[in-house]
This record gives C-alpha cells, sequence and structure tokens, in this order.
C-alpha cells in the first residue's frame, strides 16, 4: 500500500476502470482547486487586505506578474505592489469567468475571463473633478500557471491581456 492509499483503498480490487475513475477524480479535484484559488484571489482584490499571509496564499515565491499597471517577479513585495495599484480606486469589483484549467502533475495552466469595475477613490474624484461614482472598467484575458506546493495549489504567473476598457482611467503615477 502507498502512502497515498488508504486502507479502504486496499479492499478495492485492482480494476483499470476504478484506476480510471480515480485519475479522473484527482484531475478533477486538481481543477476545482485551481479554480476555487483563482475566484478567492479576486476575491481578495475586493477585500483590500494586501500584507505577507495574502501574498503567501496566493503566490509562489518567483511569481511572475504581468499587468497593465506594472509587472513584477517575486513575492517579497507584492503586498505593497497590489496595494499602491488598488488605492487608486475607492471600491471595485472583480468577476472571473470561463475558467479553462489544464493539470499536468504539480503543474497547471489556466486562462479566465475577467471583468472589473473601479469606482474611483474619493481623491481622485476631488483631483481630477470627477464626477461620485466616476468608475473605470476592464474587460480581459488572464492566463497562467499555479502549482502544487506543500501549501496548497499558488499562482506562479499571470498576465492580463485587455480586451476593452470604458471609463476614465486612473492616473499615472510618478
Amino acid at each position: 500500500m502507498t502512502r497515498t492509499e488508504t486502507k479502504a483503498h486496499a479492499r478495492i480490487p485492482a480494476d483499470p476502470e476504478v484506476a480510471m475513475l480515480r485519475e479522473l477524480l484527482g484531475a478533477f479535484v486538481d481543477r476545482d482547486a485551481v479554480a476555487r484559488l483563482i475566484d478567492r484571489y479576486l476575491a481578495s482584490l475586493d477585500e483590500r487586505v494586501f500584507d505577507e499571509a495574502w501574498a503567501r496564499s496566493f503566490f509562489t515565491e518567483d511569481v511572475r506578474l504581468e499587468f497593465p499597471v506594472g509587472s513584477r517577479t517575486g513575492r517579497a513585495g507584492l503586498a505593497e505592489f497590489q496595494a499602491a495599484a488598488m488605492a487608486k480606486f475607492g471600491r471595485t469589483l472583480h468577476v472571473g469567468s470561463n475558467h479553462a484549467i489544464a493539470v499536468h502533475g504539480d503543474r497547471a495552466t489556466l486562462s479566465f475571463n475577467l471583468l472589473a469595475a473601479h469606482v474611483h477613490s474619493d481623491a481622485a474624484h476631488a483631483e481630477r473633478g470627477y464626477a461620485p461614482g466616476t468608475h473605470f472598467d476592464i474587460g480581459g484575458r488572464m492566463d497562467g500557471e499555479a502549482e502544487r506546493t506543500e501549501s496548497g495549489w499558488r499562482l506562479s504567473r499571470l498576465a492580463l491581456q485587455l480586451v476593452w476598457t470604458t471609463g476614465e482611467p486612473p492616473a499615472a503615477t510618478a
């Protein structure tokens, strides 16, 4: 009996159909775990709690990010990077859909559609003369990779390709 088998598994005869079902179930569980990671990450952007624990819960140590607001490599300083990007907005809502996830052992490739609404901060309204509630919305395609770690699945690469934008974009940072 291997480490991953239980006593209950040992009672199941070595049947090719059972082995196939185990493989399919394992693939389903992994794809679901990666999809839940993506959904938790998007929800966390709207919750706006960016610290080292946040970064560890979503990303590998050597993560690579490519976003319209900037690119970065590595988890160190990632929470600050994300907080600065989100500080331009008073409220946001990020929605992902159409997850396409392919698991290859301990690695996965992923892509999903992203819709995000960004309501400008009160400071931006005052500085730029925006009407209350002025927002900047995007639609795009996120591509990336994830890795299975000792702590579960983590994102190792994310790249956002914008398809469209509407509204007032955020002011450039110096």
